[in-house]
């Protein structure tokens, strides 16, 4: 697994080969990336590769340069992580980070009851505990198969008819609470794992943005995890098919676990035509309802 990093800005086009000049300077050696204009200005967006020789020290001395030389103060950053194809046909376990590069895999929350408490009071995180089943609208979720609503993963009746004829094991089903138009609406269900997987190991990738300020000493707000990393002997036993991680991610606002499946769950998904095979974000393959699993690596 490689961690690459974009950058995104805009520059007077005449400026590109200043540009690429400092990034070759700090060690940062980019082509020409492709100009995008707009009106006076052109978006530039260089992709290049985290590792020993580059370091984030690297690029918080790059972005200084870029400022102090050209003036480019505003950087946009984006993390990719790059899986290998045998990280892929090896990988037991997968981390579902998406079902659909789509704002549509996202349902609004119409009521549910949650309890809230303040996780940490320097960045302000919350913690919620669910007391009532999800509300939403179904009729938002049309065709989809399994949506997003809050940190949590609802099902279609159909996917869930599938999970049970291949016999995928643990998880509860909890029907969510329809609110909204009659005409239209659908049978949805919670998908509530039943097992929490042992801690990550402290191998794990941990990043944050240069151009933000530091990581919370919470060590959640302004970090952002790679891949999820486990242990070789802690997933010895495992043979479930649906688990919770033990670490809290969130949302910018609220706390929430991350769901991981087994290959057999990512392989139902494939072979009936839910979606798509996709390896990384950058997959051309990845479309509005494509599902974005990264193999979760042992060490």
């Amino acid at each position: 697994m490689k961690v690459e990093l974009e950058n995104l800005f805009s520059i007077d086009e005449s400026s590109r080969d200043q540009v690429i000049n400092v990034y070759n300077r700090h060690g940062i050696f980019i082509g020409a990336p492709e100009i995008r204009k707009r009106k006076l200005k052109a978006s530039f967006n260089p992709i290049f590769t985290l590792n020993e020789d580059v370091t984030y020290e690297h690029v918080a001395a790059l972005y200084k340069s870029l400022e102090n030389e050209l003036g480019i103060v505003s950087i946009g950053e984006r993390f990719y992580f790059d899986f290998s194809d045998s990280e892929y046909e090896q990988a037991q376990l997968f981390t579902l980070n998406s079902t659909g590069n789509s704002p549509d895999m996202f349902i609004e929350d119409r009521g549910t009851l949650f309890s809230i408490s303040t996780h940490c009071q320097h960045c302000g995180l919350m913690a919620k505990e669910q007391l009532s089943p999800l509300v939403i609208d179904t009729t938002e979720m049309k065709d989809r198969h399994l949506v997003h609503v809050s940190g949590y993963w609802v099902a279609s009746q159909e996917l869930v008819t599938l999970m049970k004829q291949e016999n995928i094991k643990g998880y509860e089903l909890l029907e969510v609470i329809h609110q909204g138009p009659e005409d239209g609406k659908q049978k949805a269900f919670q998908i509530i794992p039943t097992q929490v997987l042992p801690k990550s190991s402290t191998e794990r990738v941990k990043l944050y943005f240069a151009t933000e300020q530091p990581p919370c000493c919470c060590g959640l707000s302004g970090v952002i995890n790679g891949p999820d990393i486990y242990n070789r002997e802690d997933l010895t036993n495992i043979k479930s098919d649906v688990f919770l991680s033990a670490e809290w991610s969130h949302d910018g606002s609220y706390l929430y676990r991350k769901t991981l499946f087994s290959r057999k769950f990512r392989e139902l998904i494939i072979k009936n035509n839910i979606s798509r095979e996709v390896r990384g974000e950058k997959d051309k393959n990845f479309g509005p309802k494509d599902w974005l699993f990264d193999p979760v690596l042992l060490k």
